[in-house]
């Protein structure tokens, strides 16, 4: 959960957001605030499943996709998904100061911090329904992807391609540069681990 002390830190420490307190905004600035909350109210009340996202949804929510179609329990890791939604919450939690886009930041990032690989990166998707879940996913919808070969079959692995790790890393990076949260700081560490392992010796 996020600590009043980690807001008030970072808030002090942007002398825009000051200024830009003290000064009334226009009518068309608060609609536009406006129109912010109600959609961030929509994303993480309808939209988040345990404050992570997919791509795209019905209205009804009864279907959704990321690459592929995902079950409702899933989230996605590749662009435009979970790590996508939370720079945009940060965005503007920064441009605003307002909580709400930093609590569904911080909401995001656990989303990506349970899922994270034992190895420290991240898989395409992420399936809080478990393990058992996640293969069955594979062996009926992932085995159908055309011209999708990565998911005809599950290796239960961490993944470069797609940017799936670098996008979970470059997030909570920035997350934990915004709020110091000692979770959040960890798993940055177990992805900077996770880079260095991988690396070969020629540097690549």
């Amino acid at each position: 959960m996020l600590t009043r002390r980690a807001c008030l830190a970072v808030a002090a420490a942007t002398p825009l957001l000051a200024a830009a307190r003290s000064v009334a905004p226009a009518p068309e600035v608060e609609a536009a605030r406006d129109a912010m909350r109600r959609a961030t109210r929509f994303m993480t009340e309808r939209a988040a499943t345990n404050g992570g996202y997919v791509w795209s949804y019905l209205p009804d929510f009864s279907r959704r996709w990321g690459e592929m179609e995902a079950l409702p329990n899933m989230i996605w890791t590749q662009a435009p998904g979970t790590p996508e939604m939370g720079q945009i919450f940060l965005d503007a939690w920064r441009a605003t100061g307002e909580a709400q886009y930093l609590e569904a930041a911080v909401a995001a990032g656990d989303a990506l911090i349970q899922g994270q690989h034992p190895s420290g990166g991240w898989n395409y998707v992420i399936d809080f329904a478990g393990e058992d879940s996640l293969r069955r996913w594979y062996e009926t919808i992932g085995k159908n992807g055309w011209r999708l070969e990565e998911f005809q079959h599950y290796y239960g692995n961490a993944t470069f391609d797609d940017h799936a790790t670098v996008e979970c890393g470059r997030f909570l990076l920035r997350l934990a540069l915004a709020t110091d949260l000692p979770h959040v700081l960890a798993a940055v560490d177990r992805t900077i681990a996770f880079l260095l392992d991988s690396q070969l010796p020629s540097g690549g």
